[in-house]
């Protein structure tokens, strides 16, 4: 179980940092072929998939990575180490919270 659950917060750690790099849109496509082929005990397509979702929705670690952050870094007059300092530390704050959170919902 302890297993699955890290496999599960991996996987959406991937998508996460993934999505702040392409868009979200375009990491769920590249990543759900992958995670159709993953047979593990435990672990259903559910799992993968809620996984993904979540993790292609928080790109908090750059600007470029969703248009709202992009909206507010000039205006804000953010740095790009801004959003790597304020929205690494969210992912890893969520990449705690997202495999049991994603196993026990699903």
């Amino acid at each position: 179980e302890t297993g699955n659950i890290g496999l599960l917060a991996i996987l959406y750690f991937t998508t996460s940092v993934l999505s702040c790099i392409v868009s979200n849109q375009a990491t769920v496509i590249l990543l759900w072929p992958v995670v159709q082929q993953i047979d593990i005990d435990g672990l259903e397509i559910g799992h993968f998939a809620l996984a993904l979702m979540m993790g292609a929705s928080t790109a908090f670690a750059t600007p470029i990575g969703y248009q709202t952050n992009l909206m507010v870094y000039g205006p804000g007059r953010y740095s790009f180490s801004d959003f790597i300092k304020i929205g690494g530390t969210m992912t890893l704050v969520l990449t705690a919270l997202a495999g049991p959170l994603v196993y026990i919902l699903t």
